[in-house]
C-alpha cells in the first residue's frame, strides 16, 4: 500500500469503478471457486463454515449473500473479510489485479507516481534474487544436506520457495508481505556462522516490525482453527507446517508484532497463541508481546495463552524429539497464570517487603481485568498462592485485593446480552463433554445431541455415533482421543479440551438444566431465516 501524508482517501471515482466490475471476474482472479447456477453463481461462505456452497454471487445485483448466515456485501465487503483487509486495502488489491489505476484524493501526482516507480523497481529486484536463489538450491550439497539434516521434504522447500545464496553460503527463506507479495529474504545459516538469521534491511517494501512470517500463507488456517500461534524462528514455521500445524506465524525477532499487524490477524481470530523459545531470551520475547497488548487482553478482546515446551528449546527441536506439538498448544495456559507464575515462583516468602510489592503488582495487574468474574477468579487465585494454601491468611489478602477497588467503567455500562451463537458453542461443548465422560447421562443427553447446529459439535457427534456402532470399545475419552489423533490436525486443536478437559466435568442438576434450557431455545431462527 502506497504510504504518503498528503493522501487523505480514494477517490469516489476509483471506488465507483470498482463497484462496477463483475464480482465473479473479480473472484476468478483470486481463484475462488464459482458454480454456475442459472443467472447466478454459488460459492462456500467466508463468514461461517460452509460444506456445501451457500453463498450466492450476483452479478446483476452486485452483491454476494449468504443463505445460511445472513452474512454478505459488494465485492470490497467480500474481499475485506476473506483477506483480513481495511476498506482501502481491499480496494487497492481490487484494483492491482483488475487495471483500474487508483486515484485519491488531494494527492501530489508527482510524488505518487515516484514512490509507485520506486516500490516496482524494489519488487522487481526482489523477485529476481528469489529466482536466482531458488535456482541456486538444488546445486548446493551442502544446503540439501542442511535441509536433510533438519528434516525439511522436498514438498515443503517447494511450499516455502527455499533457496540459497551461494555467495553467503545461507539458506535464503523469502518472506512475503501481509498481500502475498515477496518483499524480502531471512539467511539462515548451514553451520555455527554468527549472526544465525540474516534480514533484508527496511526498505521502501520491507518494514521488519511491520510483517511477521507466514501471515499471508496461514491466514486462511487461521481463521479456520480460530487461532493464531506465534513462534520465534522462520524454521520453526516449516517445521510446524510440515508436522500439519499450518496457522503459524513468525515474530521475526522484534519481540511483539505492531498494532496494524495484531489488528489484521484480529480480523480473523482472537485466540493468540505464543510459543516462543524454552530459554530467557524467549521469556522475555513473552514479556515484550503482553506488554504491548495487555489493554487488549484486559478488555478481552485478545485470548493470549502460552505454550509450555518442555525438553526442547524450541518447536522445531520438540518436533524433531517427536514431542507432539498440538498437545503443547492445546495445554497453552492463560496469560495471566503465566504471569502469576513468573511472579510468585520466583518470591522469596521470607521477604515481607516483596511479598508486599508483588500483592500490590498483581492488584494493580488484576484490577484492569473488564470482566468482574476474571478479577475474582485471579483476585482469589493469587490470594491462595501469596498466603502459600494457609486459608485463614488468604482471606485477609482477598480483603485487601478486594479493598479500595473502584468499579471497573465497564460496571457502569449497561449490561450486554451474551452473544447467542458464543453461548450454544459453549453449551454443546459442554454436552458432548458430559457425554463422553459422563456415561450414565447418555440417555438424558442422546435426543438433545440431534439439536446440535455448530459445525464442530456435529462433525465430533457424527464419529462419536460410528464409534458406538461399529466399535467393540465403548465410548470413553480414550477412543475419542484416538479418534481425534487421526482426523485432520485441526480437529485436535479444537476438540482436545472436550475429550481431555482442564476443567472439572460439572454433572450437576443445574448444569443439566442449563443445558437442556439453551439446546431447545429456538436462537437459531429469525423472521428472516436462519442464523447458523
Amino acid at each position: 500500500m502506497l504510504k504518503c501524508s498528503s493522501v487523505v482517501a480514494l477517490s469516489s471515482e476509483t471506488i465507483d469503478k470498482i463497484k462496477s466490475l463483475s464480482i465473479s471476474s473479480v473472484l476468478d482472479k483470486e481463484n475462488v471457486y464459482l458454480k454456475k447456477v442459472g443467472r447466478e453463481f454459488v460459492t462456500n461462505c467466508i463468514w461461517h463454515k460452509d460444506k456445501n456452497p451457500s453463498l450466492t454471487v450476483s452479478d446483476e445485483k452486485g452483491f454476494v449473500f449468504c443463505h445460511a448466515c445472513r452474512e454478505g456485501g459488494d465485492i470490497i465487503h467480500f474481499i475485506q473479510k476473506k483477506f483480513g483487509l481495511t476498506f482501502r486495502e481491499a480496494c487497492e488489491r481490487i484494483a492491482s489485479s483488475n487495471n483500474i489505476q487508483v486515484i485519491y484524493e488531494d494527492e501530489d501526482p508527482a510524488e505518487i507516481s515516484r514512490k509507485r516507480e520506486e516500490i516496482q523497481r524494489a519488487a522487481a529486484f526482489v523477485a529476481e534474487k528469489q529466482s536466482t536463489y531458488r535456482a541456486n538450491l538444488k546445486k548446493s550439497e551442502k544446503c540439501i544436506e542442511f535441509l536433510k539434516t533438519r528434516r525439511i521434504l522436498p514438498e515443503t522447500s517447494r511450499h516455502f520457495q527455499l533457496g540459497y545464496n551461494c555467495h553467503e553460503d545461507r539458506l535464503m527463506i523469502p518472506i512475503k508481505d501481509y498481500k502475498g507479495i515477496i518483499v524480502g529474504f531471512t539467511g539462515r545459516a548451514l553451520g555455527d556462522e554468527k549472526p544465525k538469521y540474516k534480514n533484508t534491511e527496511n526498505n521502501i517494501i520491507f518494514n521488519k516490525s511491520d510483517i511477521v512470517f507466514n501471515e499471508f500463507d496461514a491466514i486462511e488456517a487461521i481463521r479456520e482453527a480460530n487461532e493464531c500461534i506465534f513462534v520465534e524462528g522462520h524454521i520453526d514455521v516449516i517445521s510446524m507446517w510440515q508436522a500439519g500445524i499450518k496457522n503459524v506465524v513468525a515474530i521475526q525477532g522484534t519481540g511483539s508484532p505492531s498494532i496494524n499487524i495484531i489488528n489484521r490477524i484480529l480480523r480473523r481470530t482472537s485466540r493468540f497463541i505464543l510459543c516462543l523459545d524454552s530459554d530467557d531470551a524467549g521469556e522475555k520475547a513473552i514479556g515484550t508481546f503482553l506488554n504491548s497488548t495487555k489493554d487488549l487482553a484486559l478488555q478481552g478482546k485478545i485470548d493470549i495463552r502460552i505454550a509450555n515446551i518442555t525438553n526442547a528449546k524450541d518447536p522445531d527441536e520438540a518436533i524433531c524429539k517427536g514431542i507432539d506439538m498440538h498437545s503443547v498448544i492445546s495445554d497453552a495456559m492463560p496469560w495471566m497464570d503465566w504471569i502469576l507464575d513468573q511472579w510468585l515462583d520466583r518470591l522469596d516468602f521470607s521477604n515481607s517487603a516483596q511479598v508486599q510489592e508483588a500483592e500490590k503488582r498483581i492488584k494493580e495487574m488484576i484490577s484492569g481485568f473488564s470482566s468482574a468474574a476474571l478479577r475474582a477468579h485471579y483476585y482469589d487465585k493469587a490470594a491462595i498462592r501469596l498466603a502459600q494454601n494457609k486459608q485463614h491468611i488468604a482471606a485477609q489478602i482477598l480483603k485487601n485485593f478486594q479493598s479500595d477497588t473502584l468499579p471497573h467503567p465497564s460496571q457502569c455500562r449497561s449490561w450486554k446480552r451474551p452473544d447467542q451463537g458464543w453461548t450454544r458453542s459453549i453449551v454443546e461443548k459442554r454436552l458432548l463433554r458430559l457425554y463422553i465422560h459422563s456415561p450414565q447421562m447418555r440417555d438424558f443427553l442422546r435426543p438433545l445431541t440431534e439439536m446440535l447446529i455448530v459445525p464442530d459439535m456435529i462433525w465430533l457427534w457424527n464419529r462419536i455415533k460410528e464409534l458406538e456402532e461399529n466399535s467393540s470399545f465403548d465410548c470413553t475419552p480414550a477412543s475419542v482421543m484416538a479418534l481425534l489423533a487421526v482426523s485432520e490436525p485441526r480437529y485436535m486443536q479444537k476438540l482436545r479440551p472436550i475429550a481431555k478437559p482442564t476443567i472439572e466435568v460439572d454433572e450437576s442438576p443445574m448444569v443439566l438444566a442449563h443445558i437442556e434450557d439453551i439446546m431447545m431455545l429456538n436462537y437459531g431462527k429469525t423472521d428472516e431465516g436462519t442464523l447458523f
